[in-house]
């Protein structure tokens, strides 16, 4: 109790100042990005970043297969599996015993999933994007609330920390094949235009399986976070987040431009307001608060998850089946009724 009234009200941006962008960036990506996080924004970013990495058709195929997949029937799940991988590379950094065995875990769940769908898991420069892209989000996420992102300080730290990741990811191939990635941007300008020219690039036809995906996971946090009669709400506050680019190269519906407006101001000014709030106290993050929970109650919360993954499923289908008669996967989920 006496180190916690001891703690400076605003310590994360001392301790940052005080460290070494080259040395320290394991330090200073975890307290970037550990203690200013709960489940609500995790989640947030979630369906906002996931939109990005669904445009070409193997990545459709690939979530989605041929019956919703995880990220149907399983969504809450999904969701929480994903935090959990993303929040563990960024506690413990790229060297860390627990990171290399979560990235493992990834790497052997990818070999066997290629498996079921061939052709999906073997795309270096998609693997690159999505590190590169996550190496950009904390810069990029406030400059679209009207904030200001990143400090060179931060630049530097974050391309280096992504730039250690990709050492221990893998793409996979035909029989079992798996290769080490290659060309991750060597500089944090060059990931900024590595990841611009790739988000530019031409698809092809747009998979309606793309669109069902980017509609699942809004509507899993519509879901969870919002009571009914709002949840197009839900939906609309990470739509508003997405650039208009993005939501088009898979067919998704926009919001109205006043909608956008409305909430990018309302959330610039939310995370402006909290910028002013007291820093968690050191031993508060995320990361640790999760750790903290005991067993019973962890086991307790999957359970709710899945019964909550029971009654999704079945409420998305009843909303998305009759959109696009003319799509076999979008009538295909009638049989989920």
């Amino acid at each position: 109790m006496t180190e916690l009234k001891k703690t400076p009200y605003k310590w994360i941006a001392a301790r940052i100042e005080s460290l070494d962008p080259c040395q320290d960036y394991e330090e200073i990506v975890r307290l970037t990005n550990c203690y200013y996080t709960n489940e609500f924004m995790n989640n947030l970013l979630y369906g906002v970043i996931l939109t990005t990495l669904v445009k070409p058709e193997w990545t459709a195929r690939a979530i989605w297969r041929e019956d919703g997949g995880k990220i149907l029937h399983r969504a809450n799940v999904r969701f929480e599996d994903t935090e959990h991988h993303n929040m563990t590379w960024m506690f413990y950094g790229p060297h860390d015993q627990h990171t290399t065995s979560s990235i493992a875990q990834v790497n052997n769940l990818h070999a066997r999933y290629e498996k079921i769908t061939p052709g999906c898991y073997g795309h270096n420069d998609y693997y690159v994007y999505t590190l590169a892209s996550a190496a950009l989000t904390g810069d990029r996420f406030p400059r679209r609330l009207g904030l200001p992102g990143y400090t060179e300080k931060q630049k530097i730290v974050a391309h280096l920390f992504y730039q250690k990741l990709p050492e221990q990811f893998e793409t996979h191939h035909a029989h079992g094949e798996r290769k080490p990635l290659t060309g991750f941007p060597e500089s944090w300008e060059d990931a900024e235009v590595w990841c611009e020219r790739h988000e530019h690039t031409d698809w092809g036809p747009i998979d309606p399986r793309s669109e069902l995906i980017a509609e699942a996971v809004w509507q899993q946090f519509a879901y969870r976070y919002f009571p009914p009669g709002l949840r197009w709400l839900g939906r609309a506050v990470q739509v508003a987040l997405i650039t208009p680019h993005d939501l088009k190269a898979i067919n998704a519906a926009d919001v109205h431009p006043m909608t956008r407006m409305l909430i990018v101001w309302v959330m610039g000014w939310m995370f402006w307001l909290l910028a002013f709030a007291p820093n968690p106290a050191p031993g508060e993050s995320f990361v640790e608060k999760q750790n903290a929970i005991p067993k019973e109650e962890k086991t307790k919360r999957l359970k709710g998850l899945i019964a909550a993954d029971r009654v999704f499923c079945p409420y998305f289908a009843r909303g998305y089946k009759d959109k696009r008669p003319d799509c076999p996967y979008f009538r295909k989920l009638a049989d989920r009724l």
